[in-house]
């Protein structure tokens, strides 16, 4: 009895995942793609966007003073993202959104920038296993544009900043020792 169970296991595990690999297509966004019906179709949303933009890649972002060469620009799950859905039409599995945005660099990030303007997205909807997901698949930048921040200043009455080749923190000295204790 346990060695049949184990074979129905080991058969539905392998149909599972016959079904999540199906497809086979070629390279990273080879997500299969299917005609789903308006009652099938996932709601795009302001959150549904949100997320589908993740991962999209604009080219060219200018510099909004003009003097800064275009660079690219990748959308990352933990960068903030201030979206407002300007204009969006579906048609079947495929849409066209234009939102207007406000990001920036991660905090952590060595050259932070603030990115805002105007973006055409154009979405897919795609299989995921067996979830149905907007996806971004181009991105056409509007009025998209960068500006650089400065690092942020030192704290007023902080400590100065350090001399090269001069540690930040001086050498401290060791208190003197006890006295010895009385003998008597």
């Amino acid at each position: 009895m346990r060695e049949k169970f184990i074979t129905l296991l080991f058969v539905c595990c392998a149909a599972a995942i016959a079904v999540g690999c199906g497809g086979g297509g070629q390279g990273s966004s080879a997500s299969p793609t299917f005609s789903a019906t308006p009652e099938q179709r996932p709601e795009l949303t302001l959150e549904t966007v949100r997320s589908a933009i993740n991962g999209a890649w604009v080219e060219d972002v200018p510099s909004a003073d003009g003097k800064g060469k275009p660079e690219g620009w990748s959308f990352d799950y933990n960068e903030p993202k201030e979206i407002e859905i300007v204009e969006q039409k579906i048609e079947g599995d495929r849409a066209t959104v234009v939102v207007n945005m406000k990001t920036r660099s991660r905090p952590r990030d060595r050259n932070q920038k603030s990115l805002e303007g105007q973006l055409r997205l154009h979405l897919e909807l795609r299989l995921d296993f067996i979830f149905r997901e907007w996806d971004v698949t181009e991105v056409d930048n509007i009025s998209f544009r960068y500006t650089r921040l400065e690092p942020p200043s030192p704290a007023p009455g902080g400590p100065p900043p350090a001399s090269p080749g001069v540690s930040p923190n001086p050498p401290t000295q060791n208190p003197p020792p006890p006295p010895p204790p009385p003998q008597g």
